[in-house]
């Protein structure tokens, strides 16, 4: 009867690699120890994959002795699509770190950033194949490597954001040109039956980023770290350029068809389905467009490593928490973990050594959520008080739970803010040393208060993938128009505009870009007055109205509210009658406090949308400054 495999004490700097012998019938390895930091780097490749349940499931036989190594399912698994790797020298954390050796585990970890981009390829294994996987790899083998070549990845993320205009740059605009017969091709065929074969595999694409390997939280270090990397699904595989291509071209797709369909060029509703199938769907439209959209992760986890590698630079630890965990219509990165929620990003995050976060095991998640809450707001990011809804106002609540799904925020879009409620005003240098309350887990910021909460109307709950909840929303619609009519603070003019922008916190999807923008009346206004006067279930009012559908997703609750001097606007449903709403330096939006009836302390409830005072209309308005404390 075989034994158990004993590991011998691993030196500091060093690795152990598995020298892969067969994949069936047994999985057989040997061990090999080579150091990690040598010039030139040992020849590897680097598994990044999704761990599942630690339950032993098969043995990994490692030779020449014949002992073993436990290994759960999903390892099992991948092991046997690694034929084509027998031979080779492959490094795997469950295998190559002996898991029974805490100290030994914290020293590899700290490593593992070092491991993957030393790694001659890293190889990402998605998992079996499963949901049509064959034909979403095909299709990005040739839609993606085609939107490479057309050089779909050249273009800066900050001209995808105002596609078409990719500015003057001939090079740039002809990879536009180029990515734009894609998007011909791709949505002729959609309709034509005869050109079945040559569609994009929208909804098999779609399937494979929902996959749960993109949502662990790890994987964003492996995949960004990583030289080269191979995706792997099944038997079948493509590269990590034509992946993220593939995503960036989906996204632009679906944006180019909805834009020529609003404008009269294309008959057909954007997308696999119907305007028959998506009116006739059990479970409303919604659910059924579901089915076509990807996972943030997904995109999230290229487009860093594109970064990193064409710029040379890593994130922001703001950047990187926002993109992992603050999403819309998806849930954020998960680990087994909650202290990894932080640790995790720490290999590529660009601040954190200035951070003084360092991976801590005996730290509590509370307090290593507190540390990072108190760097970000130190380097002037207010705004990560918009994160802290899943607190449901329990202390400590301006710190972010990020052990928890992080509700999105209703203000901005990939991180950039739509609104600049403080205009340019921040809080004092001063703060880094002096924002410590006078009681643990609290926090001193400066602000003005704007006014205190009159009246608040019914919770209106929007979850995504949800069948639209008209009579709800026409509920919320009678709320804001009851408020309007209760003061007088707005002109005629105002009380018109605020009455449609209220109800979606001013912004819109517009048919030109993937993101948020600031509503306007030609659409916004219009589907307004559809929703709040023709039936949902009418298929134009349905297919005209889906951005103000969509925008009014608040998965976890928004109610109108009336502030005491008049103003108007929505609030977390959290919200209640003596609630004060302030201005909080630095921050992009106003803030909805609750005092602990301690004089000067506050629980945070969340943020707001208060009509006339997004832009920093406040700030020249002799408010008094006051230092709030939250705790």
């Amino acid at each position: 009867m075989s034994t158990r495999y004993e590991y011998l004490y691993l030196e500091t700097g060093h690795i152990r690699l598995l020298h892969i012998l067969s994949v069936s019938p047994e999985i057989r390895v040997r061990i090999d120890v080579v150091p990690l930091d040598t010039d030139p780097a040992p020849i590897y490749a680097a598994l990044s994959y999704l761990w599942g349940k630690d339950t032993p499931f098969s043995r990994v036989i490692v030779e020449p002795h014949g002992r073993y190594v436990d290994i759960a399912r999903n390892l099992t698994v991948c092991f046997q699509h690694l034929d084509a790797f027998i031979g080779t020298n492959i490094w795997i954390d469950a295998v190559c770190i002996n898991q029974e050796d805490d100290e030994e585990k914290s020293r590899q970890v700290s490593r593992m950033g070092s491991i993957y981009e030393r790694a001659t390829k890293v190889l990402s294994w998605l998992g079996p194949s499963a949901d049509n996987s064959d034909a979403a790899i095909d299709g990005i083998s040739n839609y993606g490597k085609a939107a490479v070549d057309a050089g779909l990845l050249d273009i800066k993320k900050e001209l995808l954001e105002t596609w078409p205009d990719v500015g003057d740059d001939p090079a740039n605009m002809r990879a536009r040109d180029a990515v734009v017969e894609l998007m011909v091709k791709a949505n002729a065929a959609e309709g034509d039956a005869d050109r079945a074969a040559e569609r994009f595999p929208r909804l098999a694409f779609a399937a494979i980023t929902r996959r749960e390997y993109f949502n662990r939280v790890w994987i964003k270090q492996e995949i960004t770290l990583a030289r080269n990397s191979i995706v792997l699904c099944g038997f079948k595989q493509t590269d990590a350029e034509s992946f993220h291509a593939s995503l960036l071209f989906y996204g632009l797709l679906i944006v180019w068809e909805t834009n020529e369909y609003r404008a009269g060029r294309h008959a057909r509703i954007p997308g696999p389905f119907s305007i028959e199938e998506l009116m006739a769907a059990p479970d409303g439209p919604w659910a059924l467009l579901k089915q076509t959209t990807t996972d943030p992760a997904a995109g999230s986890a290229f487009s860093g490593r594109r970064k990193f590698l064409r710029e040379g630079g890593k994130k922001p630890l703001f950047e990187l928490l926002h993109t992992s965990y603050v999403r819309n219509g998806a849930l954020g990165l998960r680990s087994t973990k909650p202290l990894d929620k932080i640790y995790a990003l720490l290999g590529i995050a660009a601040d954190a050594v200035e951070s003084g976060i360092y991976t801590d095991y005996t730290k509590t998640p509370d307090e290593a959520f507190e540390q990072a809450a108190r760097f970000l707001i130190a380097q002037g990011h207010v705004d990560i008080l918009k994160w802290c809804r899943t607190r449901r106002v329990n202390p400590p609540t301006w710190v972010p739970d990020f052990g928890a799904n992080l509700s999105y925020t209703w203000s901005d879009d990939m991180g950039v803010p739509l609104f600049k409620a403080t205009g340019s005003k921040s809080q004092p240098k001063t703060l880094v040393h002096e924002m410590n309350g006078p009681r643990p887990a609290s926090l001193r910021l400066h602000g003005v208060c704007l006014d205190t909460a009159a009246a608040v109307g019914s919770v209106f709950v929007h979850n995504d993938g949800m069948k639209y909840p008209q009579e709800a929303a026409r509920q919320l619609f009678l709320n804001v128009k009851a408020f309007l009519e209760r003061t007088s603070k707005y002109t005629k003019d105002q009380w018109d505009d605020a009455l449609w922008r209220i109800p979606i916190c001013d912004r819109e999807y517009h048919p030109t870009s993937m993101y948020f923008q600031r509503a306007t009346l030609e659409r916004s206004g219009r589907q307004f007055e559809l929703l709040r006067t023709q039936p949902v279930d009418d298929e134009k009012v349905m297919a005209e109205t889906m951005s103000y559908q969509a925008t009014m997703q608040y998965e976890n609750g928004a109610r109108p509210i009336l502030l005491t001097a008049g103003y108007v606007g929505l609030g977390p449903m959290e919200t209640m009658a003596e609630d004060i709403v302030v201005l909080l330096y630095g921050g992009s939006t106003p803030f909805v406090l609750r005092s602990t009836r301690t004089r000067g302390e506050y629980y945070l409830v969340g943020e707001a949308y208060i009509y006339g005072v997004m832009d920093g209309e406040m700030m020249d308005k002799g408010l008094e400054e006051e230092v709030f404390t939250l705790c």
